[in-house]
């Protein structure tokens, strides 16, 4: 392996997904009920029925962000042992963490300075972020330079496209992100937003849909944008809601029947925020822009 790819807990994939590609994971937090459970541990898989199934209680939940010194005790043994590294870190539009972990990787440039460290701020999050680990992954086992990894992705990050919507606006209220008269009156119309994660990695809401299953079938409709020539995969997550899920599979299949649909559980530190219910669509595409 000619460097080592660093990357935040939210990429999506998996533990068996960073274990098998040597990731190496800097794990974030969520808290439930005041209880704190790491976003990644190795070996160990995340029970998301019963997370899902607290936060439908409505139980408390946060999170909490990667610290420089986490980082610190992660990379500075990579460089030590003499490699190189790319870090692809989650949205500094929605978390504070790229800029912690950034701080850590600064030190050790002027620690270590014969090494190369690359630093990225993905401006996407969950399987977004996933898409670009897996791209990198690819082309670092295929024998390109960390130089030539770290342009492609700071080159095509904006074109990896998030749809989302929610079931229940409690969550993106309790989150800040929707103020609680518009979720009130939006959850008496059974308004469905759509949502997308805009050129500064923050969300921006760009619709909206009467019923869950409108929303749906719009973010089915969104993959008519999708580019399999930059990136061959198009991902679904949820929270907790399979059915859905399998049906938004079902009709992007349908409408793409030669590309391959990935489909996981939302990762429980986005899921705080977004909540049960959420399904997202995540792609690359050549002709959409970024919106907001």
């Amino acid at each position: 392996m000619s460097f080592e790819i660093v990357v935040d807990s939210c990429f999506n994939l998996g533990v068996e997904y960073a274990e098998k590609n040597k990731l190496h994971v800097l794990s974030l937090a969520y808290i439930v009920d005041g209880k704190e459970y790491a976003g990644y541990t190795p070996g160990k898989d995340i029970d998301y029925a019963a997370f899902y199934g607290r936060l439908r209680e409505k139980a408390p939940a946060s999170t909490a962000q990667i610290t420089t010194v986490m980082a610190d005790e992660m990379c500075r043994p990579i460089v030590e042992g003499g490699k190189d590294i790319l870090y692809l870190g989650f949205s500094s539009g929605l978390s504070a963490t790229f800029s912690a972990v950034s701080k850590g990787l600064e030190q050790l440039k002027t620690d270590f300075p014969d090494r190369k460290i690359y630093v990225v701020d993905t401006l996407t999050v969950t399987v977004g972020l996933g898409l670009l680990v897996e791209a990198a992954c690819n082309m670092r086992d295929e024998g390109k330079t960390i130089e030539e990894v770290h342009t492609w992705i700071e080159e095509n990050k904006q074109k990896v496209l998030h749809f989302f919507t929610v079931d229940d606006l409690f969550h993106l209220k309790r989150g800040g992100r929707l103020s609680a008269t518009k979720a009130l009156l939006g959850a008496a119309l059974n308004v469905k937003p759509v949502l997308m994660v805009n050129p500064k990695g923050g969300l921006s809401p760009i619709g909206k849909a009467k019923g869950r299953k409108k929303a749906l079938d719009g973010a089915i409709e969104s993959t008519q944008y999708v580019d399999a020539n930059l990136f061959g995969k198009i991902f679904v997550v949820h929270g907790d809601v399979a059915e859905d899920a399998q049906y938004v599979v079902d009709g992007i299949k349908a409408k793409h029947p030669s590309i391959p649909v990935e489909c996981y559980y939302l990762d429980p530190v986005i899921g705080v925020h977004a909540g049960p219910g959420v399904i997202a669509i995540i792609f690359m595409s050549s002709t959409k822009q970024r919106e907001g």
